[in-house]
């Protein structure tokens, strides 16, 4: 089963062929130009270096968040484009998810954290047996004290990942002491390789996702609906003190 993998959730974003669970080519995309820019010409560039027909792909798979809200859109829309226009089928992955299988075989709790920025960040933690991953923290978007204060809620060792890691480390140093440890700085992005082993379960299973229905997981409002209701909500008191004076 040939799959093709497509993670754009953040800056560097990734691009993998993968047959059953054999890593067959991956390229990172960086961060000198947007995933735009780069994704179409790496899909390319690593079907002609693996000389595979984009005819013979058996899915698609895709990683819709939570992440870049511009990186989503931009992943999302090329894999359904590929999904539709070679009527494969498409499974859309947890970018959280992905994440943590960077440390599918650590013993202890395995918390994804992704910059979310605005002192944010996207979190969840999973639990490894024998490669299967357990939910022990659902998804969420919070500042770090209170994710660390929900982290030390959860029993047992803390293996924290991701680029959120990096932006605060030193405040989950701090608030989960012994309990934390962080791996090196490699461990910090999601790889489309194993985005493309978690599809390929599914898959193999027959199973997949609607073309039509399948959106980004946002977990939040992005800036500008944000600042588009905080203005909303500026206006609506204006008003209401000028009832007031009338």
């Amino acid at each position: 089963m040939r799959i093709l993998a497509i993670d754009t959730t953040t800056m560097f974003g990734s691009v993998a062929l993968c047959e059953e669970r054999r890593l067959v080519a991956e390229e990172q995309l960086g961060v000198e130009v947007t995933h735009s820019e780069r994704l179409i010409t790496t899909l390319e560039h690593l079907l002609a270096l693996s000389k595979w027909p984009k005819e013979s792909l058996d899915g698609i798979a895709v990683a819709v968040g939570p992440g870049s809200f511009t990186g989503l859109r931009i992943g999302l829309a090329t894999a359904k484009g590929l999904a539709l226009g070679l009527n494969k089928p498409l499974v859309g992955v947890s970018s959280l998810l992905i994440l943590a299988h960077n440390c599918v075989i650590s013993p202890a709790n395995v918390v994804a954290i992704i910059d979310a920025r605005r002192s944010e960040v996207y979190a969840a933690a999973y639990k490894f047996e024998k490669g299967r991953p357990k939910c022990i923290l659902k998804e969420m978007v919070s500042d770090p004290n209170l994710l660390c204060k929900r982290l030390l809620s959860i029993k047992g060792q803390l293996l924290l990942v991701g680029d959120g890691v990096a932006v605060y480390e030193k405040a989950f140093r701090r608030l989960l002491g012994d309990r934390a440890t962080i791996p090196p700085s490699g461990f910090n992005f999601p790889h489309a390789a194993h985005l493309a082993n978690i599809a390929y379960e599914r898959l193999k299973r027959g199973s997949s996702d609607d073309i039509v229905s399948l959106v980004p997981n946002y977990l939040r409002h992005s800036d500008a609906e944000i600042g588009f209701r905080g203005k909303a909500k500026l206006h609506r008191r204006d008003a209401e003190k000028a009832e007031k004076t009338i």
